[in-house]
């Protein structure tokens, strides 16, 4: 009889334990301190037999984890995107954590009315079928809507984000460890400058490593976050998958600052936010910088429910200039992305 496992023990690791009914063999983690749980077994990889049908968990390194097992000459594995399509209650389950935009609390995750007016605004067809199927899958929790990810977060092909542009001048609101910057350049694109923005110290070291190693021109980075002012906020981690969100009680405080007090006369024409849920305020803070330079905009739209049509209504209140469109990039509709260009694909003039 095949065996069954989970690759990964942590937060989806045990959520994909309650969706099997608890009826696996294995768990799979190679740097565990830990030999079992709830008397399950955690073995490393080079343990486990090459039939057994093993379920990735981790939700964020899915296709890194389904490379490694074909390396290693398994064949009967699910990445994150299968195994939700085949254990239909795990949303359900998820939902119960509170994780992102996927609450407990259904109502919470739709206002019809707002979001068809976000529809209106949408460029193309396929940004209108992408938002149709997560109206669907937050009002049912089916995972026949499951939307599977797809295109270069940032710099999908089917968008033409980069065309008005003569060359970049790029804002990176949550620069990470420079990952979307090394993306940037992989666009072979000519790059103005590069400004960053990363609030972690572990982060921002290796934010600077990176942008070292690209050995860019014309390359700042700023330890802080960006929000509607200039004052320090606490955050929080909420224990899945490294997620942080804004906590008053938190003992974890970051530097914020508005982008209109810091960026002068400095002509952004691209603007990215993944800032864990903070980007509505991030966006008044750079209000005057939108209107005034209408730079191409790319806000992720995944941390709260409510940013699937806030964010986009108030993009449109701010600076009606703009098409939109809608794209998903990782499982779990996380990376979630809106990206705003100025009508007709017109050509952006450094003023």
């Amino acid at each position: 009889m095949i065996k069954i496992a989970i690759y990964g023990t942590g937060a989806f690791g045990k959520i994909f334990f309650k969706a099997l009914n608890e009826q696996i063999d294995y768990f799979i983690n190679d740097f565990s301190q830990d030999r079992e749980y709830k008397s399950i077994p955690i073995c490393n990889i080079s343990d486990i037999p090459k039939e057994t049908k093993i379920y990735i968990s981790p939700l964020q390194y899915s296709q890194e984890i389904e490379k490694k097992l074909t390396n290693l000459g398994f064949t009967n594995f699910l990445n994150f995107t299968s195994s939700v399509k085949e254990l239909p209650n795990i949303l359900e389950l998820i939902s119960q954590t509170n994780y992102l935009w996927l609450v407990n609390d259904k109502a919470k995750m739709l206002d019809i009315n707002k979001i068809q007016k976000v529809k209106k605004f949408l460029k193309d067809q396929k940004s209108k079928d992408i938002l149709s199927d997560i109206i669907n899958l937050r009002k049912t929790l089916d995972t026949k809507y499951y939307i599977k990810p797809e295109g270069t977060e940032y710099f999908p092909e089917d968008i033409p984000i980069l065309e008005n542009l003569d060359s970049v001048n790029f804002i990176d609101c949550g620069a990470y460890i420079g990952d979307t910057i090394e993306e940037l350049v992989k666009q072979n694109f000519p790059i103005g400058y590069t400004l960053s923005f990363e609030p972690d110290n572990k982060n921002f070291t290796l934010l600077q490593n990176t942008l070292e190693s690209l050995n860019l021109k014309n390359s700042f980075v700023f330890p802080a976050g960006v929000y509607s002012k200039n004052t320090i906020l606490s955050f929080s981690n909420n224990g899945i998958d490294s997620s942080a969100s804004l906590d008053d009680t938190s003992s974890l405080q970051v530097n914020v600052v508005a982008l209109d007090t810091i960026i002068y006369n400095s002509s952004p024409n691209f603007i990215k936010m993944d800032i864990e849920g903070a980007e509505k305020e991030a966006l008044l803070g750079a209000k005057q910088t939108i209107q005034r330079y209408k730079p191409n905009l790319a806000i992720c739209l995944y941390h709260k429910p409510e940013d699937l049509w806030e964010l986009p209504l108030l993009i449109q209140e701010i600076e009606p200039s703009y098409d939109m469109y809608i794209r998903v990039h990782e499982d779990l509709c996380l990376s979630t992305v809106l990206y705003c260009m100025r009508k007709n694909n017109e050509k952006i003039l450094m003023s």
